[in-house]
């Protein structure tokens, strides 16, 4: 009898242990990805289409508050915040890949010039050097981690910067599986 208790109690507890340690083999898996050009465990582990939208959502916000103080008084500021907003939804487009997701991930703050092109993070594009470094690089150096529920569904992991502010990256559990879901740069501070 007690026998058959402690296989029910292990049984009770190996998905437990594995919720547990699933964020941060996730975050390994991702890593991995990343630095291999991995378009398939990739594409396991981040829900691109709600990273890429959580991303927008967050710029846009960041845009019409910095535009609604400049533009105040100017009549063709909801076009240029129209513009702004669409050139977001593109820049977002393009800076959500494998290697911007790898230039992210080793504290990089997204500009316009460090916008890898598609062609660049296509898994079966040869290497050039500076990609290369890439497989070398410890993505998530210095990082931290936490549990951000008690429900132990969502969970981040905060990535230091060059610049000293970090930028998280929240995962989130869908039944046992982990993707990361969205990314928090440190935009609301002053550069």
């Amino acid at each position: 009898m007690k026998r058959i208790a402690w296989i029910i109690g292990l049984l009770a507890l190996l998905p437990a242990l594995w919720i547990g340690a699933g964020p941060y083999l996730a975050v390994a898996d991702i890593e991995r990805g990343i630095n291999n050009k991995d378009s398939e465990r990739l594409a396991e582990r981040v829900d691109f289409p709600t990273l890429r939208q959580n991303l927008k959502d967050q710029l846009k916000v960041t845009i019409l508050k910095s535009a609604a103080k400049e533009l105040e008084d100017n009549p063709f500021g909801a076009l240029a915040t129209g513009l702004a907003t669409t050139l977001v939804d593109g820049l977002v487009d393009a800076f959500i890949t494998p290697a911007g997701l790898a230039s992210l991930m080793d504290g990089e703050r997204p500009s316009i010039g460090s916008i890898p092109s598609r062609a660049a993070s296509s898994p079966v594009q040869t290497p050039e050097p500076d990609q290369a470094q890439t497989q070398d690089r410890d993505l998530f150096k210095n990082a931290r981690h936490s549990y951000d529920s008690p429900s132990l569904s969502r969970f981040s992991v905060w990535v230091p910067g060059q610049d000293g502010r970090e930028t998280r990256f929240v995962l989130q559990r869908d039944g046992l599986s982990w993707k990361l879901v969205n990314v928090i740069l440190p935009l609301d501070e002053t550069s």
